[in-house]
């Protein structure tokens, strides 16, 4: 959770000077949806990064151990655990707001990793099953086992933990909407999970040389659409080689791997794989038109050599591996590269001049740029031995995290070539306090968009058809744990 509404307002307020202050002109208002992230709390004052104090008094647990067990995954590997200064921003802004927690209530975090993301549920399972108390707060992956978790009744409903205030800005509204099954809450974010999104990043280079619209005018004012995209994208590739043919030696508007990113394209759509349907349960919302036109849309970017150069996975190509992609966006051969938000750390040393915006809108007349969530979860392991301490030490690091890591975080990801921008925050701003999450993707179906792409002809109906009877049985399974759990937590 990002930002008190009043926040938002005068967030607004300061994009519209900027677009006048920019010479775009009027700009037309809309009516906005609501914010995932947003609930309503007159009573509260948020600073800029959405931070409140939170209604927790000092209090003494004796010293006690608070162990948090992760796996090694994505950005546990870097952003949550500091066990000294080392000078780092980010990892000091951690190390001072583990001290505050441990100073308030007096207990000591310990780290436990096993390995991997497989780990954490055989770990939970162990400890719970034997009534060991071992794990008081357990990180999961975004989509690997989450189902299992409610089915083996092996977790605890966030709604039932003493000490944590759900509505407060700093946990994850957009959770609790996804996730949330006749009160039951298996899993939930906050500010202490830092979003790991997807996003643009596009080379000001080339903007100015073929004298191209500002893509952050165009998010500001709201025309930043896949049709727009394409356009600019089709207008920045070139034949740079000259032997008359398309390769990986030329230019090219739009470059990217062709994988699991891609179902971000879709969520940018305000399209989800799975949502509340009629009844206010979890079901397919994927298997519509919408759907079909934005596969078509974007295979009709990505499958058109005149537009784009995308790849296949191979850690030969994966910068986080030491890789380096066939059409290197740090080359300054493309003009606009769709990837983790994350890997704008490994931009420092490279000479192109990139600015970072959202992932597109379906068109002008969506309301805003929806972002889908990649991070992990927290959930309570079943045998825990002490809820309320669980929820009083999730409220402090949530907080904590909106107060110091999260600025910290802002200022690794937009690092000092383009920190000076004023607009680059604005556009960090937008991309997280927009981020969303999606029941599909979580439960492991975030193929069934990204998959489709590999095909320049989807048939999205088809393709569904052909999963739908395992698809309904992995929601019903989840429906019926959700139930099931507050059938026996009521007794």
């Amino acid at each position: 959770m990002w930002r008190k509404l009043s926040v938002m307002l005068a967030f607004i307020l300061e994009l519209v000077l900027l677009l006048v202050s920019c010479g775009s002109g009027e700009v037309q208002s809309k009516t906005p949806v609501e914010n995932p992230n947003t609930v309503d709390s007159a009573e509260t004052t948020a600073d800029e990064f959405g931070y409140v104090a939170p209604n927790v008094e000092k209090e003494d647990f004796g010293g006690r151990k608070f162990n948090i067990i992760y796996p090694q995954w994505s950005l546990y590997n870097h952003y949550y655990f500091a066990t000294e200064y080392n000078g780092e921003v980010v990892n000091d802004a951690i190390y001072d707001r583990a001290r505050y927690v441990e100073e308030m209530l007096n207990i000591k975090f310990e780290y436990i990793t096993r390995g991997y993301i497989e780990t954490i549920l055989p770990e939970v399972q162990k400890v719970v099953r034997a009534g060991d108390p071992g794990y008081d707060l357990a990180l999961t992956h975004c989509a690997t086992s989450l189902l299992s978790y409610v089915t083996d009744k092996l977790v605890l409903n966030w709604n039932d933990i003493p000490g944590a205030d759900l509505s407060m800005l700093y946990w994850n509204q957009s959770v609790r909407e996804s996730f949330e099954v006749y009160g039951m809450l298996p899993f939930m974010s906050s500010d202490y999970i830092l979003p790991d999104v997807n996003s643009i990043f596009f080379n000001k280079g080339i903007i100015d040389d073929m004298k191209l619209e500002d893509p952050y005018e165009l998010v500001l004012s709201g025309k930043w659409t896949w049709d727009k995209l394409k356009a600019m994208a089709t207008e920045a590739t070139k034949d740079l080689n000259g032997n008359s043919k398309m390769d990986d030696e030329d230019q090219y508007g739009f470059v990217g791997e062709r994988g699991w990113q891609f179902t971000s394209a879709l969520i940018s759509c305000n399209q989800f794989l799975f949502g509340k349907g009629p009844d206010n349960l979890p079901a397919i919302l994927c298997d519509n038109e919408k759907t079909q036109n934005v596969l078509d849309l974007i295979c009709g970017i990505i499958h058109n050599k005149s537009i784009a150069y995308t790849w296949a996975y191979s850690s030969a190509y994966d910068p986080n591996q030491g890789g380096k992609p066939p059409v290197d966006f740090r080359s300054n051969r493309s003009l606009f590269y769709l990837t983790p938000l994350s890997l704008a750390t490994t931009f420092r040393d490279a000479e192109v001049d990139y600015g970072i915006i959202p992932l597109p809108k379906y068109d002008e007349a969506q309301d805003n740029y929806l972002t889908l969530n990649w991070a992990g979860f927290m959930c309570v392991p079943a045998s825990v031995s002490d809820p309320r301490l669980v929820g009083l030490v999730s409220e402090l690091l949530a907080a904590e995290s909106s107060r110091t890591v999260i600025p910290a975080f802002y200022d690794v990801l937009l690092g000092e070539k383009i920190a000076r921008d004023p607009i680059s925050k604005k556009m960090l701003d937008i991309i997280f306090e927009w981020n969303v999450y999606d029941l599909g993707v979580n439960l492991g179906y975030y193929g069934l968009f990204s998959s489709q792409i590999d095909s320049s002809k989807p048939n999205n109906s088809r393709y569904l058809r052909a999963q739908r009877n395992t698809i309904e049985k992995v929601i019903s399974d989840y429906v019926e744990g959700c139930k099931e759990y507050m059938e026996l937590t009521s007794k």
